[in-house]
């Protein structure tokens, strides 16, 4: 079994009901817990901390801890709300989404996020001549194949052209499968991003000790 230990900075509501779902009762193993930690039970190791490359839940409920989207469901709901982006504009004819990017927000490298952040995971992922698309496979890629092309308007503005109108894209933003990585880890990192993790999300990836821990502060 691997545990995810989480040093509790905030939203610990969510992570505390992901240790409930798996049978973990709150108040096991108190004394052996140092003050602050949650320790939520897994039911296998992750494949990959890369929001890009897997499709198990099981390593799902990590990385919505460390990483963000551009928009993501309303607490309890599949609504979907503003996330990295503000706001956004679709076209008449719901071909163009255009994004107002969320300003000031850093990768926990300190990268900036940015309209050429979201190019760069969508290049990765969509373009087999992309020059991290070895970084993969992409499995749920195919969430995204109405995507035609990804364009940096500005700084804080990124739009997205679709092949034709399709219902599910803002929902399909929010996915795990939307995530947004930086590129600087995955540059220094290639393959092994999935085992370096680098997000913008409430928790900063601190450790990965193989058959047993995850540890996210």
């Amino acid at each position: 079994m691997t545990v995810l230990n989480m040093t509790r900075r905030g939203l610990m509501a969510a992570t505390a009901a992901a240790a409930l779902a798996f049978g973990v009762l709150p108040d096991a193993g108190v004394a052996q817990t140092p003050p602050g930690v949650l320790i939520v039970g897994q039911i296998a190791e992750p494949k990959s901390l890369d929001p890009a490359a897997v499709t198990a839940v099981n390593d799902f409920r990590i990385l919505v801890n460390v990483y963000e989207g551009l928009t993501r469901y309303k607490s309890g709901t599949l609504e979907v709300e503003p996330g990295l982006a503000t706001d956004w504009q679709i076209s008449d004819d719901g071909t163009e989404y255009t994004f107002t990017l969320r300003d000031g927000v850093s990768f926990h490298d300190r990268t900036p996020f940015n309209a050429e952040a979201v190019v760069f995971n969508f290049e990765r992922m969509l373009n087999e001549d992309h020059p991290y698309h070895n970084t993969g496979p992409f499995p749920l890629a195919f969430f995204f194949s109405a995507v035609g092309g990804v364009e940096a308007v500005d700084d804080l503005t990124v739009k997205f052209t679709l092949n034709a109108p399709y219902a599910p894209s803002l929902s399909n933003l929010a996915y795990p499968t939307g995530l947004m990585v930086t590129s600087e880890a995955v540059k220094t990192n290639g393959a092994e991003f999935g085992r370096n993790p680098v997000g913008t999300g409430p928790f900063k990836f601190a450790e990965w000790r193989s058959n047993e821990a995850v540890v996210i502060e």
